[in-house]
């Protein structure tokens, strides 16, 4: 009988404490529903809401350059209040001899069955740019391509910078510190299938025209940087070992900056030759402030994506007239030049 009762104390206790803990979860669910009601529900204004959706399709490089291309397409999208897909696609596949990889290809294909409200995408030099165009203006999706150069086909609503201007700017800077005795070796970046010949690379053409024009000086040598991790250093210290006479490295990217600063660093070169740099990474900010190098032409990426975006809503994207953006460099100068 005292069992029975122990027991049915027991099955009281825990109905009661059941109870107890149900009542509770209700409470709770009902205290969250009232918060949401007043933080989301009643005060919509408080959200951020996505009025286009546009996908941008860019190369995974972990080059200052695209770094910026990135955070200024970000830029741009915030600016539109639009939604961004970024499709990203390996940087080991990124040319082939039809100049982008077939996931590049892929990706446009599936950017454009998904009707989005624009497309951007960076192409390297030598792309077959018309074709995209063509194709997204079949499918009256706006699309904006994003090149480093103009290229030879009249391409509409195209974003890009300009190396002519690039080379011009470099060697006006190389010969405000040498003046004529400036005797320059030009550093391109490596090549892809179809790449221009050297002779006929914009930012030589650019640095040519400046040496020309103010009759000062002299370039040497312009070649190609290899492709492999130390391809800057090889094409400096052959430069060097044909030209011992050479007192200046002009680059066309941030990587063939910092290898030439670490070709005169290993010689115990610096003061003795003058390196005009591209872009800007901390690596380079770093040789500036050390006065390791004195000036680098920064080409605007984050200003290139944000155009791009950008120009997605101008009206007339789709024609064949749409405009086209030029996005010009700026240069930033070490301490030792200032």
């Amino acid at each position: 009988m005292q069992k029975n009762r122990f027991s049915l104390f027991l099955l009281i206790t825990f109905s009661i404490a059941l109870t107890l803990t149900t009542i509770l979860n209700i409470l709770l669910i009902g205290k969250s529903r009232e918060e949401l009601g007043r933080s989301v529900l009643r005060n919509p204004a408080s959200l951020k809401t996505v009025k286009k959706h546009y996908i941008a399709i860019v190369p995974a490089i972990s080059d200052p350059f695209f770094i910026n291309l990135y955070y200024g397409i970000q830029q741009g999208a915030t600016k539109e209040m639009a939604g961004l897909e970024l499709l990203t696609y390996s940087s080991e596949v990124e040319v082939s001899q039809f100049f982008l990889s077939a996931e590049a290809y892929r990706f446009f294909d599936i950017a454009l069955r998904s009707k989005p409200d624009g497309v951007v995408m960076y192409f390297p030099p030598g792309s077959d740019i018309k074709s995209f165009s063509d194709k997204a203006q079949e499918r009256q999706v706006p699309f904006v391509p994003i090149a480093m150069d103009q290229p030879v086909q009249g391409i509409p609503a195209l974003v890009t910078s300009d190396s002519f201007i690039q080379g011009s700017e470099a060697v006006s800077v190389a010969l405000g510190l040498l003046g004529k005795d400036a005797r320059i070796g030009v550093i391109l970046p490596a090549g892809n299938p179809n790449s221009f010949i050297i002779s006929e690379e914009p930012f030589l053409n650019g640095a040519v025209f400046e040496i020309n024009r103010k009759q000062q000086g002299k370039i040497l040598a312009a070649e190609r940087e290899e492709e492999n991790i130390l391809g800057g250093e090889e094409v400096c210290t052959t430069m060097l070992q044909r030209y011992p006479e050479l007192n200046c490295f002009i680059c066309t990217n941030a990587r063939s900056t910092v290898s030439a600063a670490q070709v005169i660093i290993d010689r115990g070169l610096v003061g003795k030759i003058v390196i005009i740099g591209a872009d800007e990474d901390l690596d380079v900010a770093r040789l500036l402030e050390k006065g390791v190098v004195q000036a680098t032409i920064v080409r605007d990426a984050i200003k290139m994506g944000e155009t791009a975006i950008l120009s997605l809503s101008q009206k007339g994207i789709t024609s064949r007239f749409a405009p086209i953006s030029k996005v010009s460099t700026y240069t930033k100068y070490g301490k030792a030049t200032k």
